[in-house]
């Protein structure tokens, strides 16, 4: 069972701390062929000359993972939200266990089933236009993109390994691939300060997890690559307060409506639960109405290190999301007296926005790469992408095993 505050669950499941065992540590060549496909050499920047940028992002879907007997999300979810809780207050250090990869600890087989799950709901519930899945490069979790960056930047210290897999003409999935799902905490006080600046939304509240998933949409996005991004939320800003007058002819089935609204009915109807042949329980219950300009990014650091943040590797995790806000808390043994807010685009970030740009021009690169050695081996083809030591390799699978289950694949064709 999750450790739980106040009665409220922890609100960042991939590393919330957990009484749960680690799970078992698996070998990163495991199923792969003995010789690689590829090496790779390290991109040049000089390969796109044009900005690297993102500026069309959408929205498509997003869910919160519940704690269950079997595999269950909310669809649309929502974010826990930020409280701007007074200064100081001091937090508890984290101990048991921490998620490294939720989705893959609960759907194993399929870890990107819940990103098209959510993308199908939320599009029948809103009425949008289906969207084209056949016009998209790449699927992937921000994670993968963060890897294969930091093994451009030379920093990319620690061994790691994406599946992929070509489906329909054009589409690449890259699916996260952990050697554990579980570890133990590291005795820092990242989720403790989360939970004491953050509330669960309405019907969220047993939530262990929120990730969404936007598209990069327009050509001129990541210099011409369509994206398909899943994350993880930390937390969102509350939305802006409007204040509601009550004329002096509201009826009483007015005012009974407005107080439904706000959560203090007579009454409240319990979410809809479904569950279909893909495994997954959904609950309908949440917000598709979560404005990207209200994600933020939660992150803590001592004081004696907080003036040497780490912006190269902690910028991409806001631009490749479209993450606009990164909340910076301070603390001296977890007393935390410091917020430092910083939004995207603004003047303070400007320069390291500017330093990140040749990086990025690097992962594009070498997207790129990719993109080209997957088609070239079809949908058959079964690859995976391979770092150890700061060696890039790819090595073929000893499977003929989707990524995905067969009835979601005609939706690329």
């Amino acid at each position: 069972m999750y450790r739980q505050r106040g009665g409220r669950y922890p609100l960042r499941a991939s590393n919330t701390p957990t009484s749960a065992p680690t799970t078992p540590r698996r070998d990163y060549h495991e199923g792969l062929e003995a010789t690689a496909v590829k090496v790779f050499s390290k991109p040049s920047a000089e390969s796109f000359k044009e900005k690297i940028k993102i500026e069309n992002l959408q929205y498509l879907a997003s869910y919160n993972w519940v704690e269950a007997a079997k595999p269950t999300i909310i669809v649309p979810g929502s974010p826990p939200e930020w409280t701007d809780r007074p200064l100081p207050f001091m937090v508890q250090r984290d101990s048991g266990t921490v998620f490294v990869d939720q989705n893959g600890f609960r759907v194993p087989r399929a870890v990107l089933l819940p990103l098209f799950k959510s993308v199908d709901m939320v599009t029948e519930e809103t009425g949008r236009p289906d969207f084209d899945w056949s016009s998209v490069d790449f699927v992937t979790d921000r994670n993968g993109l963060r890897k294969i960056l930091r093994w451009v930047n030379g920093t990319a210290d620690k061994t790691f390994r994406i599946d992929m897999q070509l489906v329909g003409k054009q589409t690449i999935l890259l699916n996260r691939w952990e050697a554990t799902t579980k570890e133990p905490a590291r005795g820092s006080f990242g989720f403790g300060f989360e939970n004491a600046t953050t509330e669960p939304a309405p019907g969220c509240e047993r939530s262990t997890g929120h990730h969404r998933i936007v598209t990069y949409a327009c050509p001129s996005d990541m210099n011409g690559l369509k994206m398909v991004v899943r994350f993880e939320v930390d937390a969102c800003l509350p939305p802006p307060r409007e204040a509601t007058k009550l004329s002096s002819a509201t009826t009483l089935d007015d005012l009974t409506a407005t107080l439904s609204g706000l959560g203090l009915g007579s009454r409240s109807k319990a979410p809809e639960t479904t569950s279909d042949a893909s495994g997954l329980d959904i609950i309908h219950a949440g917000s598709a109405d979560i404005a990207q300009e209200r994600i933020v990014e939660l992150t803590t650091r001592s004081q004696r290190n907080a003036d040497t943040f780490d912006w190269v590797d902690a910028y991409p995790q806001l631009f490749l999301s479209g993450t606009p806000h990164h909340f910076l808390g301070i603390h001296v043994g977890g007393k935390f007296s410091t917020i430092r807010k910083r939004r995207l685009g603004s003047p303070e970030m400007q320069r390291v926005e500017e330093r990140a740009q040749p990086s990025l021009k690097k992962l594009r690169s070498i997207l790129q790469v990719l993109h080209d050695l997957v088609i070239e081996h079809g949908e058959t083809g079964r690859l995976s992408l391979i770092c150890v030591k700061g060696i890039l390799q790819v090595f073929k699978r000893n499977t003929t095993d989707s990524l995905l289950p067969d009835e979601f694949l005609t939706r690329f064709r």
